[in-house]
């Protein structure tokens, strides 16, 4: 072969080998490129995909543990405000039992009182009717020709006139448990002469009109009105003692000091008459105290009430009786 054309061969084997080699390295730049771009996109989507499915796998849980939370905050609220609703309550009952237990302590030492009156009085009733019933029984074996001397009844006259209506100046004592009270009687009506027009005039669209006066003396006055055409006219008055108000013994009252014989000489016995507000149990000091008033002239009137009843008047009342 001539050397001219084996150069030529040798050189076109050269070329096609460097563009195989070329389209070689290009193929393989190619695959690297696609492989890396293949690569990335599969690291991309599966970033994306594993954002993508937790969402959607937790997101009703997600919600779930949102309204757990927002509801137990609510409970705990509620259970705030009914620990405090507890507290109120609480401290609301501790103290009407502590009202309930001061009342209740009042009620027992009152009946403690009463019952060791009623149990004196019929330990009393028991022993007078088994004393009643031995002097029968001795009697009746001494037989009936055996006379039974007995000490003699002495009778006690007080020279008074006939009882009559009285009309002309009173004073007012009360009688009770042994103990005399003088009552500011007249101080108490004019106080409520001046106060009545005036109350009148504040309450004259009412029916009925109902207050208190005082103390006076220890007094007070509890006085209804009742509507009448053209204003108003009492229906009636009670007088209730309260602390302050000075009772006396019987000796006590008619001793130097005493406040009952003062207010006996402040007046004139040809002009007053003394009306007595007694209870059941003063009925004895009554007729001693009327006895001690007739001697320094003044005429008495009795007006004897019932265990627990007010002293009280009314329009509509009867007037006492002097004798």
């Amino acid at each position: 072969m001539p050397r001219r054309h084996a150069e030529e061969v040798s050189v076109g084997e050269d070329s096609f080998l460097d563009t195989t080699a070329n389209l070689v390295g290009i193929l393989i730049i190619l695959v690297v490129i696609i492989g890396s771009k293949t690569k990335i996109d599969a690291e991309a989507y599966g970033r994306e995909l594993a954002a993508r499915e937790p969402t959607g796998q937790f997101e009703e849980p997600a919600r779930q543990a949102m309204a757990l939370q927002a509801s137990l905050a609510g409970l705990a609220m509620k259970q705030q405000e009914y620990a405090l609703e507890t507290r109120y309550r609480k401290l609301e009952r501790d103290t009407l039992l502590a009202q309930l237990s001061v009342a209740r302590s009042a009620t027992e030492a009152q009946l403690e009182g009463l019952d060791k009156d009623r149990l004196a009085s019929i330990q009393q009733q028991q022993k007078l009717e088994q004393l009643e019933t031995q002097l029968k029984e001795v009697n009746e074996q001494m037989g009936a020709a055996e006379e039974v001397k007995r000490p003699p009844i002495v009778l006690q006259h007080l020279p008074t006139p006939m009882a009559r209506t009285v009309f002309n100046r009173e004073m007012h004592i009360k009688l009770d448990r042994g103990r005399v009270t003088v009552i500011p009687w007249d101080r108490l009506i004019d106080m409520l002469k001046q106060q009545v027009p005036l109350a009148a005039r504040r309450n004259a669209s009412r029916t009925t009109l109902d207050d208190t006066l005082g103390p006076v003396g220890g007094w007070l006055m509890k006085y209804r009105m009742i509507s009448v055409p053209g204003g108003f006219e009492l229906d009636r008055f009670e007088l209730e003692a309260v602390q302050g108000a000075e009772s006396e013994t019987l000796d006590e009252a008619f001793s130097l000091s005493g406040r009952l014989r003062m207010e006996l000489a402040s007046r004139d016995p040809a002009e007053t008459v003394v009306t007595v507000w007694t209870y059941p149990e003063s009925f004895e000091l009554f007729r001693q105290l009327k006895v001690k008033l007739f001697e320094q002239g003044f005429l008495s009137a009795a007006r004897p009430l019932p265990s627990g009843v007010s002293i009280g008047a009314s329009p509509r009342g009867s007037r006492s009786s002097a004798q």
